[in-house]
């Protein structure tokens, strides 16, 4: 039960002596009140007691029945509002908001919150309604067992930090502005006494359910499909996420939803406040760069380079696994110059379903191939390539007219591109080479990373490739192009590797 002191409270607010809420009732007033709506039969008269102690009196008379559930309800109804105060029925909404917020306020000195259950309210002890399910950095999270909602409330050490408490509302304002966006978790009523918002249930969070369960290829795009048109509908409202991560995004009878916009920012306001740069910085293997020298450096293209990660987590279930068919695009999300990732989610997304449209496509490897063997070099050559796994590689390399070109075109623009490809053909070419003649095409790869001077990981592989094929395969072509090299001069550690 409520103290009397609780008690008393609400009855000073609904007799007006704690003004703005409830109009001013006069003793008479209050007798009739309790009369009307409650069958009390008291009249009013000289010497009657005071009007809070008849009102406190009274509620305690309709706790003690089991009636107070009826009372809260009649005080905060639409229609008694309306007519106690005289305002319109939007006004009447507004002014009850604001009542629940004030009680909720004054009770939580005593543990006791009011809720609004489907149409009613309800009274509430929180320690006996919140049952502990996890917690954040800044942030516990709970169930209320009379809502069934989930309750985020910032933890004790961190009410009084304005800096960390200011970026919690606004976490709590920024998704309630999303509210229409199906893909954001629906949020529901701030609480300024305690520091702690309502939201919906979810079932799991994403890295759960990857984590946890198998899924088809179809699936898998489907879910990345949701994600990146979720994340461009935010983006189109001007507004960045900054902490995206599986954990963030939560699972809804099959629909995913994203959540926790705790570090994000609406590039339509400036704020003046200050970020931690020891926390808040996105989860490690999602955060872009530049986020880890300052906070406020994020943009959508940090969003872009989270969502690359998290596109390598969903097809791979590691978010630095980009062995799949999605990699140009991924690659090109994270790349550590955020001037070259796509600028937003929405481009991402387009680069996306051009690489699954192609790998959906089997018709246009043809029409590639002929551009391939006519010494075409565009977007479906690229493509094309980031599809082919190594083996598929080292036969396209012996068996297709072109493709050394299309190879060295492929690697020419990206250093860690060049290494990767390379390393892919030095482990596979031994097996795919069946002819003599065949090992000579690798060698001229070899030969041009080389010679065109890329970094040293790139030709020290490269080399060990030429030296194999030169000297191991006794291609005698090969060889000559090694004196070549030479002769040109190039790294001494490099020519060592290519004359022992």
């Amino acid at each position: 039960m409520l103290s009397e002191a609780g008690l008393k409270i609400i009855g000073n607010i609904l007799i007006g002596d704690t003004p703005g809420y409830y109009s001013y009732k006069s003793g008479s007033q209050i007798v009739e009140f309790f009369n009307s709506n409650f069958g009390f039969s008291d009249r009013y008269y000289s010497g009657f007691p005071s009007r809070w102690f008849y009102t406190l009196e009274n509620i305690k008379l309709l706790w003690n029945n089991g009636r107070f559930h009826e009372f809260l309800n009649f005080i905060l109804s639409k229609r008694f509002v309306m007519r106690d105060n005289n305002l319109s029925e939007v006004d009447a909404l507004d002014r009850i908001n604001q009542i629940v917020q004030y009680l909720n306020n004054e009770l939580s000195i005593e543990g006791h919150k009011i809720l609004k259950r489907g149409q009613e309210y309800v009274l509430i002890a929180e320690n006996s309604d919140l049952e502990f399910i996890g917690e954040g950095g800044f942030a516990n999270v709970y169930k209320s067992r009379s809502s069934g909602l989930i309750v985020k409330k910032l933890k004790d050490d961190f009410k009084t930090h304005k800096g960390i408490s200011h970026r919690f509302k606004r976490e709590f304002q920024i998704t309630k502005s999303l509210s229409d966006i199906e893909g954001v978790i629906k949020v529901f009523d701030f609480n300024e006494s305690d520091y702690s918002y309502t939201m919906e249930e979810a079932e799991l969070t994403l890295e759960k359910f990857i984590n946890d369960y198998d899924h088809h290829e179809s699936s898998k795009l489907t879910m990345i499909r949701q994600v990146l048109h979720i994340i461009k509908l935010v983006h189109d409202r001007n507004i960045i996420h900054r902490d995206i991560s599986p954990n963030n995004i939560l699972l809804f009878r099959g629909r995913l939803k994203i959540s926790d916009f705790g570090l994000g920012k609406d590039l339509d306001m400036f704020h003046s406040h200050r970020t931690m740069r020891t926390h808040s910085l996105g989860q490690y293997y999602y955060c872009a760069p530049e986020q880890f020298m300052q906070l406020k450096e994020g943009d959508k293209r940090s969003d872009v380079y989270s969502l690359g990660s998290l596109i390598n987590f969903i097809m791979t279930g590691d978010p630095r696994d980009s062995n799949h068919f999605l990699r140009n695009p991924v690659e090109k999300a994270k790349n550590e110059n955020p001037n070259m990732r796509y600028s937003d989610a929405g481009h991402l997304l387009q680069g996306v379903e051009s690489a699954i449209a192609y790998h959906q496509n089997h018709e246009r490897i043809e029409l590639v191939k002929a551009k391939i063997q006519n010494r075409v070099y565009d977007d479906d050559v690229e493509n094309y390539i980031y599809d082919l796994d190594a083996n598929a590689l080292c036969k396209a390399i012996v068996s297709l007219p072109g493709m050394v070109s299309a190879v060295l075109s492929f690697i020419e623009s990206d250093d860690k591109r060049a290494v990767e490809t390379l390393q892919m053909i030095d482990n596979e070419y031994s097996n795919v080479c069946g002819r003599w003649e065949d090992y000579d095409d690798i060698g001229i790869i070899a030969y041009n990373v080389i010679y065109s001077n890329r970094t040293y990981v790139a030709q020290e592989i490269a080399a060990r490739m030429l030296h194999d094929v030169a000297f191991v395969k006794n291609r005698f072509k090969m060889q000559r192009l090694v004196d070549d090299l030479i002769q040109r001069g190039t790294d001494p550690t490099i020519e060592e590797i290519l004359k022992r």
